[in-house]
Protein backbone atom coordinates (compact mmCIF):
# COMPACT_ATOMS: atom_id res chain seq x y z
CA UNK A 1 0.00 0.00 0.00
CA UNK A 2 2.69 2.41 0.74
CA UNK A 3 4.80 1.36 -2.34
CA UNK A 4 1.80 2.23 -4.06
CA UNK A 5 1.18 5.70 -2.93
CA UNK A 6 5.08 6.72 -3.36
CA UNK A 7 4.34 5.64 -6.49
CA UNK A 8 1.36 7.71 -7.68
CA UNK A 9 3.57 10.70 -5.61
CA UNK A 10 6.24 10.29 -8.20
CA UNK A 11 4.35 9.30 -11.11
CA UNK A 12 2.31 12.76 -10.73
CA UNK A 13 5.82 15.31 -10.07
CA UNK A 14 6.72 13.75 -13.27
CA UNK A 15 3.61 15.03 -15.13
CA UNK A 16 3.93 18.33 -13.53
CA UNK A 17 7.62 19.01 -14.42
CA UNK A 18 5.94 17.93 -18.24
CA UNK A 19 3.31 20.74 -17.55
CA UNK A 20 5.68 23.42 -16.95
CA UNK A 21 8.02 22.13 -19.68
CA UNK A 22 5.42 23.03 -21.68
CA UNK A 23 5.81 26.23 -23.18
CA UNK A 24 3.64 29.10 -23.08
CA UNK A 25 1.93 30.42 -26.17
CA UNK A 26 3.90 33.85 -27.73
CA UNK A 27 2.35 36.78 -26.11
CA UNK A 28 1.56 39.28 -29.28
CA UNK A 29 2.86 42.82 -29.02
CA UNK A 30 0.59 45.84 -28.22
CA UNK A 31 -0.54 47.03 -31.60
CA UNK A 32 0.87 50.42 -32.40
CA UNK A 33 -1.66 53.45 -33.04
CA UNK A 34 -0.07 54.78 -36.39
CA UNK A 35 1.33 58.01 -36.09
CA UNK A 36 -0.31 61.12 -36.61
CA UNK A 37 1.71 63.92 -39.17
CA UNK A 38 -0.13 67.28 -37.42
CA UNK A 39 2.09 69.32 -38.88
CA UNK A 40 0.50 68.38 -42.17
CA UNK A 41 -2.43 68.96 -40.56
CA UNK A 42 -2.07 72.68 -39.67
CA UNK A 43 -0.98 73.02 -43.35
CA UNK A 44 -4.33 72.23 -44.11
CA UNK A 45 -5.78 74.51 -42.08
CA UNK A 46 -3.97 77.29 -43.52
CA UNK A 47 -4.66 76.27 -46.71
CA UNK A 48 -8.20 76.18 -46.10
CA UNK A 49 -8.08 79.43 -44.70
CA UNK A 50 -5.99 81.18 -47.69
CA UNK A 51 -9.11 79.62 -49.94
CA UNK A 52 -11.65 81.28 -47.60
CA UNK A 53 -9.87 84.69 -48.70
CA UNK A 54 -11.37 84.39 -52.55
CA UNK A 55 -7.64 85.30 -53.70
CA UNK A 56 -6.51 84.88 -57.30
CA UNK A 57 -4.24 81.38 -56.74
CA UNK A 58 -1.46 83.25 -59.03
CA UNK A 59 -1.58 85.84 -55.92
CA UNK A 60 -0.19 83.19 -53.69
CA UNK A 61 3.36 81.65 -53.48
CA UNK A 62 4.68 78.88 -51.38
CA UNK A 63 7.95 78.37 -50.25
CA UNK A 64 7.10 75.03 -47.98
CA UNK A 65 10.41 73.13 -47.47
CA UNK A 66 12.56 75.81 -44.76
CA UNK A 67 11.70 76.18 -41.68
CA UNK A 68 9.70 78.23 -40.88
CA UNK A 69 7.67 77.56 -44.12
CA UNK A 70 6.79 80.58 -45.62
CA UNK A 71 3.99 81.71 -47.67
CA UNK A 72 3.61 85.30 -49.57
CA UNK A 73 0.52 86.42 -50.91
CA UNK A 74 -0.39 89.89 -52.68
CA UNK A 75 -3.73 90.88 -51.04
CA UNK A 76 -5.17 92.72 -48.26
CA UNK A 77 -4.46 91.61 -44.85
CA UNK A 78 -7.50 89.50 -43.62
CA UNK A 79 -10.24 90.47 -41.75
CA UNK A 80 -10.21 90.09 -37.70
CA UNK A 81 -12.86 87.19 -37.67
CA UNK A 82 -10.76 85.00 -40.24
CA UNK A 83 -7.62 84.93 -38.59
CA UNK A 84 -9.57 84.40 -35.34
CA UNK A 85 -11.47 81.18 -37.04
CA UNK A 86 -7.84 79.94 -37.60
CA UNK A 87 -6.82 80.36 -34.36
CA UNK A 88 -10.15 78.16 -32.56
CA UNK A 89 -9.37 75.59 -35.57
CA UNK A 90 -5.38 75.31 -34.39
CA UNK A 91 -6.63 75.15 -31.10
CA UNK A 92 -7.94 71.81 -31.29
CA UNK A 93 -4.71 70.18 -33.45
CA UNK A 94 -2.40 68.57 -30.64
CA UNK A 95 0.69 70.25 -29.74
CA UNK A 96 -0.06 73.40 -28.96
CA UNK A 97 -0.44 75.16 -32.15
CA UNK A 98 -1.30 79.40 -32.05
CA UNK A 99 -1.39 82.20 -34.54
CA UNK A 100 -0.63 85.98 -33.93
CA UNK A 101 0.16 88.74 -35.84
CA UNK A 102 4.31 89.21 -35.17
CA UNK A 103 4.52 91.88 -37.53
CA UNK A 104 2.51 94.52 -39.80
CA UNK A 105 0.67 92.61 -42.54
CA UNK A 106 2.61 89.49 -41.03
CA UNK A 107 0.92 86.08 -39.49
CA UNK A 108 2.66 83.50 -37.86
CA UNK A 109 1.40 79.78 -37.20
CA UNK A 110 3.37 78.48 -33.85
CA UNK A 111 3.81 75.02 -31.91
CA UNK A 112 4.66 75.88 -28.71
CA UNK A 113 5.73 79.47 -29.11
CA UNK A 114 8.03 78.35 -31.95
CA UNK A 115 7.45 79.63 -35.23
CA UNK A 116 6.33 76.72 -37.82
CA UNK A 117 4.72 79.16 -40.67
CA UNK A 118 5.11 82.71 -41.66
CA UNK A 119 2.07 83.83 -43.16
CA UNK A 120 3.04 87.57 -45.05
CA UNK A 121 0.66 89.63 -47.07
CA UNK A 122 2.02 92.70 -49.59
CA UNK A 123 -0.83 95.41 -49.72
CA UNK A 124 -1.76 96.40 -53.31
CA UNK A 125 0.79 99.60 -54.38
CA UNK A 126 -0.53 102.69 -53.34
CA UNK A 127 -0.12 105.50 -55.13
CA UNK A 128 3.09 107.56 -54.17
CA UNK A 129 2.64 111.31 -53.90
CA UNK A 130 3.83 113.49 -56.43
CA UNK A 131 6.32 116.24 -55.29
CA UNK A 132 8.77 115.84 -52.59
CA UNK A 133 8.55 113.42 -49.77
CA UNK A 134 9.79 113.55 -46.47
CA UNK A 135 9.84 111.38 -44.10
CA UNK A 136 10.46 112.01 -40.14
CA UNK A 137 11.26 109.18 -37.88
CA UNK A 138 10.68 109.79 -33.93
CA UNK A 139 13.18 107.80 -32.28
CA UNK A 140 13.37 106.05 -28.41
CA UNK A 141 9.62 106.02 -27.78
CA UNK A 142 8.10 103.26 -25.41
CA UNK A 143 9.46 105.00 -22.28
CA UNK A 144 6.05 106.97 -21.92
CA UNK A 145 2.76 107.57 -23.56
CA UNK A 146 3.02 111.42 -23.02
CA UNK A 147 4.86 112.03 -26.91
CA UNK A 148 3.01 108.91 -28.59
CA UNK A 149 -0.23 110.79 -27.30
CA UNK A 150 0.86 114.27 -28.93
CA UNK A 151 2.57 112.89 -32.07
CA UNK A 152 -0.86 110.79 -33.43
CA UNK A 153 -3.37 114.10 -32.57
CA UNK A 154 -0.46 116.00 -36.10
CA UNK A 155 -2.23 114.95 -38.85
CA UNK A 156 1.10 114.66 -40.33
CA UNK A 157 2.69 110.88 -40.48
CA UNK A 158 5.31 110.84 -38.13
CA UNK A 159 7.11 107.28 -37.63
CA UNK A 160 7.25 105.83 -34.65
CA UNK A 161 9.99 103.84 -33.78
CA UNK A 162 10.26 101.90 -30.15
CA UNK A 163 12.89 100.89 -27.97
CA UNK A 164 12.18 96.75 -27.18
CA UNK A 165 11.82 96.98 -23.52
CA UNK A 166 10.39 99.71 -22.34
CA UNK A 167 7.91 100.05 -19.79
CA UNK A 168 4.78 101.39 -22.48
CA UNK A 169 6.28 99.85 -25.69
CA UNK A 170 3.95 97.24 -26.67
CA UNK A 171 1.34 100.25 -25.69
CA UNK A 172 2.85 102.94 -27.68
CA UNK A 173 2.90 100.75 -31.05
CA UNK A 174 -1.00 100.12 -30.32
CA UNK A 175 -1.48 103.68 -30.22
CA UNK A 176 0.32 104.07 -33.27
CA UNK A 177 -0.96 101.46 -35.15
CA UNK A 178 -4.50 102.43 -34.10
CA UNK A 179 -3.50 105.89 -35.49
CA UNK A 180 -2.34 104.92 -38.77
CA UNK A 181 1.30 105.53 -38.31
CA UNK A 182 3.66 102.95 -39.15
CA UNK A 183 5.65 101.15 -36.46
CA UNK A 184 9.52 100.41 -36.60
CA UNK A 185 11.41 98.66 -34.24
CA UNK A 186 14.44 100.68 -32.67
CA UNK A 187 16.84 97.92 -32.64
CA UNK A 188 19.84 98.18 -30.33
CA UNK A 189 23.28 97.50 -31.15
CA UNK A 190 26.74 97.71 -30.27
CA UNK A 191 28.28 101.36 -30.35
CA UNK A 192 32.06 102.03 -30.88
CA UNK A 193 31.80 103.59 -27.64
CA UNK A 194 30.28 100.26 -25.21
CA UNK A 195 31.03 99.82 -22.42
CA UNK A 196 31.08 103.51 -21.45
CA UNK A 197 28.17 103.70 -23.82
CA UNK A 198 25.97 101.10 -22.83
CA UNK A 199 23.23 100.22 -25.32
CA UNK A 200 21.36 98.04 -23.11
CA UNK A 201 21.49 94.29 -21.93
CA UNK A 202 19.15 92.95 -24.73
CA UNK A 203 21.27 94.53 -27.55
CA UNK A 204 22.96 92.76 -30.66
CA UNK A 205 26.75 92.78 -30.16
CA UNK A 206 29.50 91.84 -32.79
CA UNK A 207 30.97 89.21 -30.36
CA UNK A 208 27.94 86.84 -30.74
CA UNK A 209 27.76 84.18 -33.31
CA UNK A 210 25.27 83.92 -36.33
CA UNK A 211 22.70 81.85 -34.27
CA UNK A 212 22.95 84.14 -30.81
CA UNK A 213 22.79 87.15 -33.44
CA UNK A 214 19.71 85.92 -35.73
CA UNK A 215 17.85 84.76 -31.99
CA UNK A 216 18.08 88.14 -30.16
CA UNK A 217 16.84 90.24 -33.49
CA UNK A 218 13.60 87.67 -33.38
CA UNK A 219 12.90 88.39 -29.95
CA UNK A 220 13.41 91.91 -30.21
CA UNK A 221 11.06 91.78 -33.46
CA UNK A 222 8.60 89.66 -31.60
CA UNK A 223 8.38 92.23 -28.21
CA UNK A 224 6.75 95.17 -30.50
CA UNK A 225 3.45 94.34 -32.35
CA UNK A 226 2.78 96.15 -36.40
CA UNK A 227 7.08 96.87 -36.79
CA UNK A 228 7.37 97.39 -40.28
CA UNK A 229 10.89 97.81 -40.29
CA UNK A 230 13.78 98.50 -37.87
CA UNK A 231 16.08 101.42 -37.96
CA UNK A 232 19.24 100.95 -35.30
CA UNK A 233 19.63 102.08 -31.83
CA UNK A 234 23.59 103.40 -31.20
CA UNK A 235 24.94 100.58 -33.88
CA UNK A 236 28.41 102.81 -34.52
CA UNK A 237 30.54 99.40 -34.14
CA UNK A 238 27.80 96.43 -35.27
CA UNK A 239 26.81 98.25 -38.16
CA UNK A 240 30.36 98.40 -39.55
CA UNK A 241 30.37 94.50 -39.49
CA UNK A 242 29.32 92.62 -42.43
CA UNK A 243 29.38 89.19 -40.94
CA UNK A 244 27.09 90.23 -37.47
CA UNK A 245 24.48 92.14 -39.66
CA UNK A 246 23.88 88.99 -42.92
CA UNK A 247 21.56 87.32 -39.46
CA UNK A 248 19.74 90.36 -39.11
CA UNK A 249 19.25 90.62 -43.24
CA UNK A 250 18.37 87.30 -43.09
CA UNK A 251 15.62 87.59 -40.50
CA UNK A 252 14.42 90.84 -42.30
CA UNK A 253 14.08 88.92 -45.57
CA UNK A 254 12.40 86.19 -44.34
CA UNK A 255 9.60 88.47 -42.98
CA UNK A 256 9.06 91.24 -45.46
CA UNK A 257 10.43 93.93 -43.52
CA UNK A 258 12.58 96.65 -44.12
CA UNK A 259 16.13 98.56 -42.40
CA UNK A 260 16.65 102.25 -42.28
CA UNK A 261 19.96 102.76 -41.42
CA UNK A 262 20.20 105.27 -38.73
CA UNK A 263 23.91 106.48 -39.65
CA UNK A 264 25.47 106.40 -36.78
CA UNK A 265 29.24 106.14 -38.39
CA UNK A 266 30.30 106.78 -41.89
CA UNK A 267 31.60 103.04 -42.06
CA UNK A 268 28.00 101.71 -42.01
CA UNK A 269 28.30 98.66 -44.18
CA UNK A 270 24.55 98.24 -44.12
CA UNK A 271 23.45 99.32 -47.47
CA UNK A 272 25.74 96.40 -48.95
CA UNK A 273 24.41 93.73 -46.96
CA UNK A 274 20.48 94.71 -46.98
CA UNK A 275 21.24 94.69 -51.11
CA UNK A 276 22.76 91.02 -50.77
CA UNK A 277 19.73 89.79 -49.08
CA UNK A 278 16.93 92.22 -51.17
CA UNK A 279 15.96 93.83 -47.88
CA UNK A 280 14.61 97.32 -48.84
CA UNK A 281 16.90 99.72 -47.32
CA UNK A 282 17.25 103.98 -46.83
CA UNK A 283 19.73 105.74 -44.78
CA UNK A 284 19.30 108.78 -42.50
CA UNK A 285 19.68 112.44 -44.20
CA UNK A 286 19.63 115.11 -41.33
CA UNK A 287 19.64 114.05 -36.97
CA UNK A 288 17.52 116.97 -36.61
CA UNK A 289 17.73 117.74 -33.09
CA UNK A 290 21.32 116.93 -31.96
CA UNK A 291 20.80 120.46 -30.55
CA UNK A 292 18.07 120.36 -28.31
CA UNK A 293 16.94 123.68 -28.94
CA UNK A 294 13.71 124.93 -30.81
CA UNK A 295 15.38 127.09 -33.17
CA UNK A 296 18.05 124.62 -34.23
CA UNK A 297 15.69 122.03 -34.87
CA UNK A 298 13.31 124.28 -37.23
CA UNK A 299 16.51 125.15 -39.05
CA UNK A 300 17.51 121.64 -39.11
CA UNK A 301 13.84 120.69 -40.74
CA UNK A 302 14.11 123.39 -42.81
CA UNK A 303 17.68 121.68 -44.33
CA UNK A 304 15.82 118.40 -44.80
CA UNK A 305 13.14 120.45 -46.67
CA UNK A 306 16.10 121.33 -48.60
CA UNK A 307 17.43 117.84 -49.75
CA UNK A 308 13.83 116.71 -50.35
CA UNK A 309 13.21 119.06 -52.91
CA UNK A 310 16.86 118.24 -54.67
CA UNK A 311 16.73 114.44 -54.14
CA UNK A 312 13.14 113.93 -54.36
CA UNK A 313 13.01 112.35 -51.23
CA UNK A 314 14.46 112.66 -47.57
CA UNK A 315 14.69 110.89 -43.98
CA UNK A 316 14.97 113.00 -40.56
CA UNK A 317 15.29 111.21 -37.18
CA UNK A 318 14.76 113.08 -33.93
CA UNK A 319 13.86 111.91 -30.56
CA UNK A 320 11.01 112.56 -27.77
CA UNK A 321 12.66 116.01 -26.42
CA UNK A 322 10.06 118.63 -25.43
CA UNK A 323 12.02 121.36 -28.11
CA UNK A 324 11.98 118.99 -30.70
CA UNK A 325 8.11 118.60 -29.95
CA UNK A 326 7.68 121.88 -30.52
CA UNK A 327 9.72 122.08 -33.16
CA UNK A 328 7.20 119.56 -34.82
CA UNK A 329 4.51 121.47 -34.01
CA UNK A 330 5.22 125.11 -35.34
CA UNK A 331 6.85 123.65 -38.75
CA UNK A 332 5.45 120.70 -39.88
CA UNK A 333 2.13 122.19 -40.99
CA UNK A 334 4.09 124.73 -43.23
CA UNK A 335 6.07 122.08 -44.86
CA UNK A 336 2.45 120.79 -46.17
CA UNK A 337 2.01 124.62 -47.08
CA UNK A 338 4.79 124.48 -49.55
CA UNK A 339 4.27 121.54 -50.96
CA UNK A 340 6.15 118.79 -49.17
CA UNK A 341 4.11 115.49 -47.97
CA UNK A 342 5.15 114.09 -45.18
CA UNK A 343 4.77 110.18 -45.32
CA UNK A 344 5.51 107.10 -43.76
CA UNK A 345 8.94 105.78 -44.93
CA UNK A 346 7.81 102.62 -46.66
CA UNK A 347 6.22 105.14 -49.04
CA UNK A 348 9.54 106.50 -49.95
CA UNK A 349 11.01 102.62 -50.43
CA UNK A 350 7.96 102.12 -52.69
CA UNK A 351 9.23 105.31 -54.86
CA UNK A 352 12.45 104.22 -54.68
CA UNK A 353 11.35 101.00 -55.91
CA UNK A 354 9.69 102.17 -58.74
CA UNK A 355 12.45 104.47 -59.65
CA UNK A 356 15.36 101.71 -59.78
CA UNK A 357 12.66 99.53 -61.98
CA UNK A 358 12.43 102.60 -64.69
Amino acid sequence: MLLGVIGLAIFSLILLARVEEKPLPPVAPPAQKPSIDYAKTVLLEVEAFLSALNIDASKIQRDLDPEPARYTIQGEFPASELVAGLQERLTQIPGDYSVRLREANSLTVEKSRQTKIVIHFILPTSAVPDGPLMAIIMDDLGRSTRTADLLVLMPQQVTFSILPGEPYAVQVAELAHAAGREVLLHAPMEPQEFPDVNPGQDALFVKYDDTEIRRRFDQLLASIPYVSGTNNHMGSRFTEDVRALAPVMASLQEKGLFFIDSLTTGRSRVSEVANQYGVPTMKRDVFLDNVAEVEAIIREIRRLEGKARSNGMAIGICHPYPETLEALKRELPGLTARGITIVPISVLLQKQSLAQGS
